[in-house]
């Protein structure tokens, strides 16, 4: 599902950067490229959830490695 049309990021691509550890909402928004000047700023009104979606996805991550 597209959670950002004008930038075309999917909800996948937050989950990828959460299993790569980025859940930082500064992080986030940087390496999504929502804080830039060509983003409209819906996004980054909605980073808790976006936050929220890749710390989900780290955790998830992070339990199913075998050590």
């Amino acid at each position: 599902m597209y959670i950002c049309v004008c930038k075309g990021i999917k909800e996948s691509d937050v989950e990828d950067l959460g299993r790569s550890g980025i859940t930082c909402p500064k992080q986030l928004a940087a390496t999504l490229g929502i804080d830039d000047d060509d983003a409209c700023g819906r996004c980054l009104d909605k980073i808790h959830d976006l936050v929220t979606i890749a710390s989900s996805e780290h955790k998830r991550h992070c339990t199913s490695v075998q050590v």
